[in-house]
């Protein structure tokens, strides 16, 4: 019964959720920024081929419609990917048991709703094991569940892949759009295709400490994660790396550390943001939401805004489990699960098409995990000497004694009517191994009668050279 419990919990808060934001469905290298309008889209987005300026005459006969080569793009390539989506997912799910056994972690030690990203937590350890040596580094491996940190990188480097699918796909998307527009196929005051997914990742260090990150260490991460450079002093370090935090979420972070979180000893911070927006492939019609009851798990009722869709969708159904898949433009899908998450991945390869109305509540959720729990995580898991202040080995990142003293992440997801908007910045703190509070100085002031002696020592013993003293 505690296991079914611990299933149906995790279904319940959406455990797939930050699952599908690590799909690793092709390989590439340096993230990149995907626009969200087509103002911010690439200079070769608007580069479309030359067309008729005249908007074509349209017919009032029902049967006259454009030929194949004339339908909207947009409808064609929803269609083609709500097959290759489900596939993705279930490749996706199957992927890593480092997901797995961390979401799984967390549903086991959280309680009430909650969100987390595996993702950006995978992408911030990166930064750690391109920093760490010896025994340090082969902890981190074993717990992570790869042979090697080339194994590691490689899983961020095929989602930087999928980083650039999402934005070439976009800018195919936005030259379409455009080129309709001007045929006449789509009303000028329609929306514009927007969606977004970005990955950063970023390396700071204390101005008080004079050694720099070693050569190799720079070179790893920003070959890898394209890290950026920022330091800071104890007194400016809550707030620029809480505003790093608010720029790369589009301000869905806007305040990952508390205005008094210590920073006297923090000598080192490993941070990754990820953002994503993209809307569904059948939008939810706003007049359709109503409010209605939601039965919490405790057994109380409360009232939540319900969306309501009916559409072809993934879906499969048994004895234990409930699920459908709502395909997004981009690539990315959103599976809701009711019931046993337990096989998940086989019954996503299940689901087959079927007329599904769904009806799933809006969504507003933050999460914060700051209270240690990532650190146990790894710990759980046999990382020990990177939390060592005696022991840890960082060496590969700076020739100075540093060890991992803190795990923080925060996530926030919007879900409504148009589509899903998400962030997770993930942020691993370093303090000194033997850092020592500076002493205030003694104070020797000579304004009153004093001595003095010039002396030498010569085998053990002290030689006088001159000695007086002053009186007035």
């Amino acid at each position: 019964m505690k296991n079914k419990t611990k299933y149906f919990k995790a279904a319940g808060l959406l455990l797939v959720i930050v699952m599908l934001l690590s799909l690793l469905t092709a390989c590439g290298s340096a993230p990149v920024v995907t626009p969200t309008d087509p103002s911010q889209a690439p200079a070769s987005a608007s580069r479309v081929p030359a067309q008729n300026t005249e908007a074509p005459t349209q017919s009032t006969d029902p049967a006259v419609r454009p030929t194949a080569s004339e339908d909207p793009v947009p409808v064609r390539w929803a269609e083609k990917m709500s097959v290759r989506k489900t596939e993705s997912i279930a490749q996706a799910l199957n992927a890593s048991s480092f997901d797995e056994r961390f979401l799984a972690f967390l549903s086991e030690h959280t309680e009430g709703n909650y969100m987390a990203s595996p993702l950006s937590f995978r992408y911030a350890l990166g930064l750690l094991l391109a920093g760490a040596n010896g025994e340090t580094k082969a902890e981190l491996l074993n717990a992570l569940g790869v042979s090697s940190e080339e194994e590691w990188i490689a899983s961020c480097l095929d989602f930087n892949g999928f980083v650039e699918y999402f934005a070439s796909d976009l800018e195919r998307e936005i030259a379409e759009y455009q080129a309709m527009q001007k045929q006449g196929w789509i009303p000028q005051d329609s929306p514009a295709p927007f969606r977004a997914l970005r990955i950063a990742n970023s390396v700071w260090k204390a101005e008080r400490i004079t050694e720099d990150f070693t050569a190799a260490y720079r070179e790893s991460v920003e070959k890898n994660y394209a890290a950026e450079y920022r330091y800071f002093t104890p007194e400016s370090a809550v707030e620029k790396i809480n505003e790093w935090a608010d720029i790369k979420t589009e301000h869905m972070i806007p305040k990952l550390l508390p205005d008094d979180y210590p920073t006297t000893q923090l000598a080192i911070v490993l941070m990754n943001a990820l953002y994503f927006k993209d809307s569904w492939v059948t939008s939810f019609a706003e007049y359709l939401t109503q409010e209605g009851d939601f039965h919490a798990r405790s057994g109380q009722t409360t009232k939540k805004d319900f969306m309501t869709v009916e559409d072809q969708f993934s879906y499969y159904e048994d004895k234990d489990t409930q699920l459908v898949i709502l395909p997004m433009k981009g690539g990315v899908s959103m599976a809701f699960v009711l019931g046993s998450t337990e096989g998940l991945a086989e019954k996503i390869s299940g689901a087959g098409s079927e007329n599904v109305k769904v009806t799933i509540p809006k969504l507003d959720l933050e999460t914060s995990f700051s209270g240690g729990e990532l650190v146990n995580f790894l710990k759980e898991y046999g990382v020990q000497l990177a939390f060592d202040g005696e022991r840890a080995d960082f060496s590969a990142m700076i020739d100075y004694p540093v060890f991992v003293s803190d795990i923080i992440q925060k996530t926030r997801i919007k879900l409504d009517e148009e589509g899903v908007e998400a962030a997770a910045v993930t942020a691993i703190m370093f303090e000194e191994c033997a850092y020592i509070e500076p002493q205030q100085p003694k104070v020797f002031t000579a304004d009153r009668p004093f001595s003095f002696y010039i002396y030498t020592t010569c085998n053990d013993t002290t030689a006088i050279l001159f000695a007086g003293e002053i009186v007035e």
